[in-house]
């Protein structure tokens, strides 16, 4: 149901955000109910805990803790979780290297950015279905910095030809360079944490800089069900104690890695969040953290992780008012394709699963650009996703009612039989209309003079070409870039990579 009244569009720290509309899929009945079982959860069957640090910080805060094998069950109580949810703070500021594209996350504000980690790409050019590369890294967070309707820079696609151990080292460095938004990226380990810590503070002007505007976000993945990972973690850990946020994501898919049920796989999820939410909170009180997700189903016909299917549009929207429920910024994915080119497909499933997050007030909705079910990207899919983007935006503003926006005077002053199209009331709110970028809104005759008969999808990838040869972003500062490769070829030279056997 839509709540009453809409929200009207908001302006905070340089950048135009919008409030969702109030779509609940759920009663506040069943968000109870959906927390008491997370806790039920956590508090009976536990979390499998594979690294001893972590287990024995969860032991010191009153959490129940036995060795199993290698490894250690960590039982939550429910107190410990209220105290961990007090102190995590209800609104976060995704602060960029570019002041003006600070993004305050608070209160059903809605922002979008794309999906990630790609592995994969479609050549714009050649339209060569491929690995991506660096270089491929540094020309897409290029373009994601100029496209206004992202509101951050996420790990979008993998630096395939650098060593694994390096990439997500070599895609912070991409990401740094080419883009002024704020970032989000998945941290292999401590010393890659680390790292990335130290360049992001040389591109700020230091570490006490950087923790006055934290502008980046380490994303720390639970494996589902109900574990985390020596990755997970180290990396939260470390994250958390360099003074950077943390979003906490969940991936369970129904009927492999969580129940079949929806009901089933967002309880999990919520459960999963509230885990890694404790341990950030035990480790250093009042950390910043997002309530992360990209639970969705797995195709039972297929074995595969549907990124394209309804209910990966449902799981979300309840995440969405399950962190409206905490009072907790989400970060929801949404908008991947199950397609294997930018085509209805992809568009159909972009809308069907973005435009409920949206209406449901989810902070942060990534997956633009996404196809292949979220192993590729493609130029094309981004451009026609982010105008799709700025249509929800616009629908996101509503409608106000008042005197000047119902316009009685000047309907009685043009009357019957009149026009309003040479008053000057149209003339001075020409810009409050939506505009068409890349859609076209033209005759048949005019389509064909201005685009020669090319279809949206030819017109994005134009359009994408376009964008790449004109952009730059902000520079950094001075001594900046060269601080920030040194520390990238130190990063490399400190790798013991095994070399290959046969």
């Amino acid at each position: 149901m839509l709540t009453k009244g809409m929200k009207m569009q908001i302006e905070r720290t340089g950048v135009s955000v919008f409030n969702g509309l109030g779509l609940n899929f759920l009663a506040h009945d069943d968000l109870e109910t959906i927390h008491h079982g997370a806790c039920h959860i956590i508090k009976h069957t536990g979390v499998l805990v594979e690294l001893e640090e972590a287990a024995d910080r969860f032991q010191s805060a009153g959490a129940s803790v036995a060795r199993l094998g290698e490894n250690w069950i960590v039982k939550i109580p429910e107190w410990l979780v209220t105290e961990s949810l007090s102190s995590t703070p209800k609104s976060v500021t995704y602060y960029a290297r570019d002041p003006e594209k600070d993004f305050l996350l608070d209160n059903n504000r809605v922002g979008f950015s794309t999906f990630g980690e790609q592995v994969n790409i479609i050549d714009p050019i050649t339209r060569e279905y491929r690995n991506s590369t660096k270089q491929d890294c540094c020309k897409v967070y290029r373009l994601i910095d100029a496209l206004d309707g992202l509101t951050f820079c996420q790990r979008t696609i993998c630096p395939g030809d650098q060593l694994p151990a390096a990439q997500a080292v070599h895609n912070f460095h991409a990401m740094i360079s080419h883009n002024s938004k704020h970032i989000t990226i998945g941290m292999a380990n401590s010393p890659s944490v680390e790292v990335i810590v130290k360049m992001a503070a040389a591109a700020v002007g230091g570490i006490d800089k950087l923790r006055e505007r934290p502008i980046c976000t380490c994303s720390c993945c639970v494996t589902s069900p109900l574990t985390l990972s020596v990755q997970f973690c180290e990396t939260l850990m470390a994250a958390v104690e360099a003074g950077i946020n943390v979003d906490i994501m969940s991936m369970a898919l129904a009927g492999g890695t969580g129940p079949v049920t929806l009901a089933g796989t967002i309880v999990q999820t919520v459960a999963e969040h509230l885990c890694g939410l404790v341990l950030a909170q035990i480790t250093r009180k009042g950390v910043n953290v997002t309530f992360g997700s990209c639970s969705t189903i797995m195709d039972l016909k297929t074995g595969l992780a549907s990124t394209g299917a309804p209910e990966w549009g449902l799981v979300g929207a309840a995440i969405a008012q399950m962190s409206n429920y905490y009072h907790i910024p989400c970060r929801v994915g949404s908008g991947v394709s199950d397609s294997k080119i930018p085509d209805a497909q992809a568009a159909y499933q972009f809308t069907l699963n973005v435009l409920p997050l949206s209406l449901a007030g989810a902070n942060m909705i990534f997956g633009a650009g996404g196809i292949d079910s979220g192993l590729a990207f493609d130029y094309a899919k981004l451009i026609m996703d982010h105008e799709c983007i700025c249509n929800i935006r616009k629908m996101l503003e509503g409608v106000r009612v008042d005197n000047e926006t119902m316009a009685l005077d000047l309907i009685h002053e043009i009357g019957p039989g009149g026009t309003f199209l040479t008053h000057r009331h149209t003339f001075e709110r020409t810009r409050t209309q939506s505009t068409a970028q890349l859609f076209d809104r033209n005759t048949r005759e005019v389509w064909m003079d201005t685009t020669a008969g090319k279809d949206l999808t030819e017109r994005a990838y134009g359009k994408a070409m376009e964008i790449l040869e004109s952009h730059q972003p902000p520079t950094l500062p001075d001594g900046a870039a060269e601080n920030i490769n040194g520390l990238l070829d130190e990063f490399e030279s400190r790798l013991k990579v095994d070399k290959p056997r046969g």
